[in-house]
C-alpha cells in the first residue's frame, strides 16, 4: 500500500479541519485550513496524494485526451509523479565444472 502524503487533523470546538503534509525533516507541516467543511479538507488531501477520480456510480474516470493540460482521471487534474525504479544488477554465472 502506498503511503500517504496529506493527512487530515482535527481541533477545537466546532470542528476546524487541516491538512497537514510532511516536509523533508519528517515534520508535518498546515498545507490546507481550518476550514469547517470535511469534505473541503478531504479534496485537499486526495489532490496532495494523487487519488483517482471516480464517477457517481464509483467506476473510474478517464482522461480526456482533447485537454493535455488537465488530467480528469485524478481529482485535482495532475496526475502523481512516477517513482523511479532501480535497475538490480545481473546475477554472475557460475563457471561449470567438467566431471570425469
Amino acid at each position: 500500500m502506498a503511503t500517504k502524503k496529506a493527512i487530515i487533523s482535527t481541533s477545537g470546538f466546532p470542528q476546524q479541519y487541516f491538512v497537514l503534509q510532511a516536509n523533508e525533516e519528517g515534520i508535518y507541516e498546515v498545507v490546507f485550513g481550518p476550514d469547517p467543511d470535511l469534505e473541503d479538507a478531504q479534496r485537499k488531501a486526495d489532490e496532495l496524494n494523487g487519488v483517482r477520480a471516480r464517477t457517481a456510480k464509483g467506476h473510474y474516470m478517464a482522461d480526456d485526451p482533447s485537454t493535455p493540460d488537465v488530467n480528469e482521471a485524478y481529482v485535482g487534474g495532475k496526475a502523481p509523479k512516477k517513482k523511479a525504479t532501480k535497475k538490480k544488477p545481473a546475477a554472475k554465472k557460475k563457471a561449470a565444472t567438467k566431471k570425469k
